[in-house]
C-alpha cells in the first residue's frame, strides 16, 4: 500500500506568489524632525515578481527585534546550541550622543549585513508549506 504523494511541477520558490519579498536593503536614511528629531532608515524590498516597495523603521525596531530573537532562539549554552536555537548575528550597538545622522549613515552597512548574513545565501528551505499554493495528489 503506498501513501498518496503530492507531485509538483516547479520548485517550491517558482510556486511562490509574486508578491512575496526576496530581499531587503537600506536604500537611505531620512530624518523625522518634531518633538524627538531622529531618522528613519529607508529600506528596499524586492519581491519575487521583481517589483518593489520600500518600508520605514528606526534602529530601535531593529533593536527591539533583536532582543526578541536573542531570547527566544538563542542557546542558554553557546558551546551546545539545541536544535530550535541559532546564533544570532551581531547588531551595532546603541549610541546616546553624538551627531544623529553620521551614527544613521555609519550603521546602514551594518544593518543591511545583519539583514542577509551569510547563512541565509546557503541555506536552501525544505518546504513553504505555507507560502505554497495547494497541490495535486495522486
Amino acid at each position: 500500500m503506498s501513501l498518496p504523494r503530492q507531485l509538483r511541477d516547479e520548485s517550491d520558490f517558482d510556486q511562490l506568489p509574486h508578491n512575496i519579498p526576496i530581499s531587503a536593503t537600506i536604500a537611505d536614511i531620512e530624518e523625522k524632525k518634531g518633538f524627538i528629531d531622529y531618522f528613519l532608515f529607508v529600506i528596499e524590498v524586492r519581491t519575487k515578481g521583481g517589483g518593489k516597495y520600500l518600508i520605514y523603521r528606526r534602529y530601535r525596531d531593529y533593536f527591539n527585534l533583536h532582543q526578541i530573537l536573542e531570547a527566544r532562539y538563542s542557546p542558554e549554552d553557546p558551546e551546545r546550541p539545541g536544535p530550535n536555537t541559532c546564533t544570532m548575528p551581531s547588531l551595532p550597538g546603541k549610541v546616546f550622543l553624538g551627531n544623529k545622522r553620521e551614527i544613521a549613515e555609519s550603521r546602514i552597512p551594518e544593518l543591511n549585513t545583519y539583514m542577509k548574513t551569510e547563512q541565509d545565501g546557503q541555506h536552501q528551505p525544505r518546504a513553504l508549506r505555507r507560502l505554497r499554493p495547494p497541490t495535486r495528489k495522486v
